[in-house]
């Protein structure tokens, strides 16, 4: 089992930034056994996050001919990518920490709430000044039965779950990560009461994605493309199967692998840019089954894929922005609003041109990837030591969550 080397990573060699905050351009990998890559991917797909999002101010104000109006089309079709492949990576690696037994239900999710909570209850606290503050940003009803309640069930992750706005527009997958959690201990739970196979255990999830999307398509509790958290769990299923002789059949297979995840991406690209009569097929179903067979392709290759790939990935740039990943995805909104309230409106006409929408986007990324990595480093990694220690004393025991022996597995490189 390979652990991450703790050594800083080198400096990134011309840009202001390292001159200008050299603590926060440093790059240490954390304690816990992982594969390098996958911070890479992170980041990967916090940029995506970050423009989809960047661009809603612009909607509207470009020419339609113009390369920023060709540029918000594409972000338009594959917008939820990144925070689909958030999801994926979250099914699999609770579906994984879980299943290995390693942790206990209680005590996994005592440390993902300690680690998700404090940032999420301050950076509520950051948007419920703003929108005092800046009153045209504010989603708070007026009256102060109903904002209470509309706090209280921001805090308590229920947006997205149930039909309640979101103060910060992410926080709605939040609140499915953090249903999922409990998903996967009951899965886990069940699995090792009935003994399935893996192939069972793989099905089984697999059915459960598709069932998990048709009803939130026909019944609208949720979306569609949450179903992605079940099919990060069979992907850990996917891949422990692929340990020892089997590894070998794995890596032959990336080439297959590679070739399925771009036609999804495409696929899905296509179909959305397009908006073709998909016959009995809802398009919105369509298009979740070319993401998830997409993205579970291209997660088979960042596992078993060639070395310069994983090299590629592990990028220290992209593993920066990976680290920091999670207070991005709730800082971020802070640039998007400072642009759509204050900068775009002040530009005018002006900031529909396509050398000012690039400058624009430019500035942007830059000022958000800044906030990410300085509540990263002085916000977010000192609360979660300060409250790791605290989490990690043995409850009583909830009688109603029973503790099953865990089934003998693999140990995996992955497994947080």
């Amino acid at each position: 089992m390979a652990v991450c080397e703790s050594t800083p990573a080198p400096r990134l060699a011309g840009t202001a930034l390292v001159r200008f905050l050299p603590r926060i351009s440093r790059y240490t990998p954390p304690r816990s056994v992982r594969l390098r890559q996958l911070d890479g991917l992170r980041g990967v797909a916090m940029l995506w996050v970050f423009l989809v999002h960047f661009g809603n101010p612009w909607v509207g104000l470009v020419s339609s001919g113009s390369s920023p109006a060709a540029f918000l089309r594409l972000l338009e079709a594959d917008g939820s990518l990144g925070s689909s492949f958030f999801m994926l990576l979250s099914g699999f690696f609770s579906y994984t920490t879980l299943m290995a037994g390693r942790k206990g239900f209680r005590a996994f999710l005592r440390g993902r709430i300690a680690r998700l909570y404090p940032l999420y209850f301050l950076m509520t606290g950051v948007y419920l000044a703003g929108s005092v503050l800046l009153p045209q940003m504010s989603k708070i009803p007026p009256r102060p039965l109903a904002a209470v309640a509309f706090i209280a069930s921001n805090l308590l992750f229920l947006p997205g779950v149930f039909h309640i706005e979101a103060l910060m527009e992410v926080s709605w997958t939040m609140s499915f990560i953090v249903l999922f959690y409990f998903v996967a201990g009951a899965i886990t739970v069940l699995f090792r009461l009935c003994r399935l196979s893996r192939v069972e255990k793989f099905l089984f999830l697999i059915l459960s994605a598709a069932i998990w999307a048709v009803a939130g398509h026909y019944t609208g509790w949720w979306q569609p493309r949450t179903n992605i958290l079940w099919i990060g769990m069979a992907l850990s299923e996917a891949v422990d199967a692929m340990s020892g002789a089997r590894n070998n059949l794995a890596t032959r297979i990336v080439a297959l692998a590679a070739s399925v995840a771009l036609a999804g991406i495409l696929l899905r690209t296509w179909l959305m840019m397009t908006r073709p009569d998909t016959g009995p097929i809802p398009i919105d179903l369509l298009r979740n089954l070319f993401t998830v067979t997409g993205l579970f392709a291209f997660a088979w290759v960042t596992h078993f894929g060639p070395d310069w790939w994983k090299r590629l990935l592990s990028a220290n740039l992209l593993r920066q922005m990976g680290a920091a990943s999670y207070s991005f995805y709730l800082t971020h909104g802070i640039t998007v609003k400072i642009f759509r309230f204050g900068v775009v409106p002040l530009l005018g006409k002006a900031a529909g041109l396509p050398v000012v929408f690039w400058v624009c986007q430019i500035l942007g990324l830059v000022m958000s990837v800044i906030v990410a990595r300085i509540v990263f480093e002085y916000v977010e990694n000192p609360i979660a030591a300060w409250v790791k220690p605290r989490v990690a004393v043995t409850p009583r025991r909830l009688h109603w969550w029973p503790e099953v022996s865990p089934e003998p597995r693999p140990p995996h490189p992955a497994v947080l």
